[in-house]
């Protein structure tokens, strides 16, 4: 038993033996009879997306012999150096690889210090953008906008947060032919470019951060832009609302000023009417009534006459209560007067037949300036037949 043991003892002790020699070959082959000494590495890596280049940042904490920072990416097939100067405090270090493809890559970040030591890797995946990305980037778009007089109002639709948009860049020329740039907030609904040149047309684009951390903001591509106008002032004389009285009648009947009115609409009395003053109505209202002890409207015609140039436009007429009986137009034609009732569908430039208690819009274009003739018209028998509207609106379309 004896010889068992001490048998025992003696191979353990070979065992250890043999294993302290096999480190002692190890340091003698790889860590040159010493250990091996890391420098510290970075700390709290980011990447910094932006277009056609990255910025890498990250702290060094620890470590004062830190006296460079190399990053690899492309399977270390490139690379980049920066030298770095510490201070007693915690460093923040950044670097920004400029001329970068396109696309999602992997960096790994090394340091050194001024023994030639290298710290542990450190990795970190990021995004450049460029071309692609810009070429999808899609405008706000403009729900509706009205050019009246020297502002413009512009509606907009809603801006979705999550696509990484800021706002729009606008620029639009004043009355005084000078370019004005706002910005407009993701988050703003509604815009007024105030003292706005009445008619010209506006540019605006897109600002986009897709990433928090981005260093650098994108655009859309400008697009340009032009609001219908109300060019009502321009040419149409007493549009309403609250139509103004000619010379004749003080009472309910009485004749707009500015309109052209027929012999057979101004049949109230003393060659009065075409306007209705009654105290029910929300406000004046131009009108073509028969019955009710006012005789037949054979071919009545409400309207004024003037020269456009050429164009696309809108006439909009607000209509109040109309009998459902007779004829009743809402029309615009070339010339200096409206068409015979008979002869509207194929005389008129545009016409339609009026809708009550709604906005009646009739859209033409005009190809070169012409005189046109636009108004209210009508055929009635003396049965309790009519036709109001509050007021009258002349848009000039983009």
């Amino acid at each position: 038993m004896k010889t068992v043991k001490y048998l025992t003892i003696l191979l353990s002790t070979i065992a250890v033996l043999g294993a302290c020699r096999k480190m002692d070959d190890y340091k003698d082959k790889y860590l040159d009879g010493g250990s091996i000494t890391y420098a510290g590495k970075i700390d709290s890596v980011k990447a910094h997306p932006g277009d056609g280049r990255i910025m890498l940042s990250g702290l060094l904490i620890a470590d004062p012999k830190i006296t460079e920072l190399r990053i690899y990416w492309n399977n270390y097939a490139d690379s980049f150096s920066l030298p770095i100067t510490r201070t007693p405090n915690v460093d923040t270090v950044r670097a920004i690889l400029n001329k970068m493809e396109e696309g999602v890559k992997t960096f790994t970040m090394t340091t050194f210090d001024k023994y030639g030591n290298r710290s542990v890797n450190v990795t970190i995946t990021g995004r450049i953008y460029g071309n692609t990305y810009k070429s999808l980037l899609l405008n706000r778009t403009i729900k509706d906008g009205l050019n009246i007089a020297d502002s413009v109002t512009l509606n907009w639709n809603v801006l979705d947060a999550s696509t990484g948009a800021l706002g729009c860049e606008l620029q639009y020329t004043d009355n005084n032919s000078m370019l004005q740039t706002i910005f407009v907030k993701r988050t703003d609904t509604r815009t007024v470019l105030k003292n706005y040149k009445l008619g010209s047309k506006f540019n605006y684009r897109t600002l986009f951060l897709p990433d928090t951390l981005a260093i650098d903001t994108f655009y859309s591509k400008f697009q340009e832009v032009a609001v219908k106008t109300d060019v009502t002032p321009l040419y149409i004389v007493n549009a309403g609302p609250g139509f103004a009285n000619s010379a004749g009648g003080t009472a309910r009947w009485q004749t707009p000023a500015n309109w052209i009115t027929t012999a057979d609409v101004r049949n109230a009395g003393s060659d009065i009417g075409g306007l209705d003053n009654g105290n029910w109505l929300p406000s004046k209202a131009l009108s073509i009534e028969a019955g009710w002890g006012l005789p037949a409207v054979p071919n009545g015609k409400v309207y004024q006459t003037f020269t456009l140039p050429a164009g696309k436009y809108s006439l909009i007429v607000t209509a109040g209560d109309c009998s459902t009986g007779g004829t009743k137009y809402i029309t615009v034609a070339k010339g200096t007067t409206l068409p015979d009732i008979g002869n509207v569908p194929a005389d008129a430039l545009v016409y339609k037949t009026i809708v009550k208690n709604s906005d009646n819009t009739l859209d033409f274009t005009l190809t070169d300036a012409s005189p046109v003739a636009l108004g209210l018209q009508a055929g009635m028998t003396a049965d309790g037949n009519f036709m109001k509207a509050f007021k009258v609106r002349l848009m000039r379309l983009p």
